[in-house]
């Protein structure tokens, strides 16, 4: 594995109702204040996408899936979270009838992850997986709701037949962010097969450098220890196999 699987560039439940597959969300974010916010990016080389591979394989769930839980599990344990409320793009062929759909659609989902309580990182990703899967989404809770949520775009790259997409790399210089309705807004670009850059906005009390590390323990752990809960910190036994150490904070134009 490469020394360094994570660069960044930072800018300045249980219990889980289904929902009928037609039911769309479209109080969303609609009463939620601006709040102030910065950009950060966080870019996944090889090693990562390949650590990710293993799990895949390991834990019988997609690679995608398991780089959802994998932000789910950062995002819960640097926010002292134990239940995340997660928002995912997804495209609008899961409802009766739409798996025929000639459109490049997509609409919100909600849905919730236990993350706490010394839970496994193998259950909740298989929680997660699972529910992707089965389309089990939630209504969110307007009253409940402040904004806490976390939101997921993963765009990865699309497969046509007779033809060959040619991605374009991430600007990570820019930094248009002021203010963000949500604890986190993620856009999740994959640029090549074995290389992802995730652009984000940021609530100003969220540390988008404790994300990364806290990524880099969750991709590692999903592969090497799934049994365990994310550790908080590298390990220090002696004997222990520790992640790759990650990339020092770098300015925007760095990262690339």
């Amino acid at each position: 594995l490469r020394s360094s699987l994570l660069q960044e560039a930072p800018g300045s439940g249980r219990g889980r109702p289904a929902v009928d597959d037609g039911s769309l969300d479209l109080v969303h974010n609609a009463f939620n204040p601006r709040r102030k916010g910065y950009d950060h990016y966080i870019r996944l080389l090889p090693g990562a996408c390949r650590v990710l591979e293993v799990a895949s394989r390991v834990l019988g769930a997609p690679p995608d899936h398991l780089l959802v839980a994998s932000i789910a599990l950062a995002f819960g344990q640097i926010s002292g979270r134990d239940e995340v409320k997660l928002s995912l793009i997804v495209p609008m062929r899961d409802g009766k009838g739409e798996g025929q759909a000639v459109a490049n659609l997509a609409t919100t989902r909600h849905l919730s992850l236990y993350v706490g309580g010394g839970r496994s990182l193998l259950a909740s990703a298989l929680e997660l997986s699972g529910c992707i899967r089965r389309r089990e989404w939630e209504l969110c809770d307007v009253l409940r709701d402040d904004g806490d949520r976390l939101f997921i775009n993963v765009r990865g790259i699309p497969s046509f037949e007779g033809a060959k997409p040619v991605m374009e790399p991430v600007d990570t210089k820019r930094q248009p962010t002021r203010f963000v309705r949500n604890l986190i807004e993620m856009f999740a670009d994959q640029e090549s097969a074995e290389q992802w850059t995730f652009w984000m906005g940021i609530r100003e009390d969220i540390d988008g450098t404790e994300l990364a590390r806290a990524m880099r323990r969750a991709i590692w752990g999903l592969a090497v220890n799934p049994l365990q809960p994310l550790q908080a910190g590298p390990a220090t036994t002696a004997g222990a196999v520790a992640p790759p150490r990650l990339a020092g904070a770098q300015p925007a134009a760095a990262a690339a």
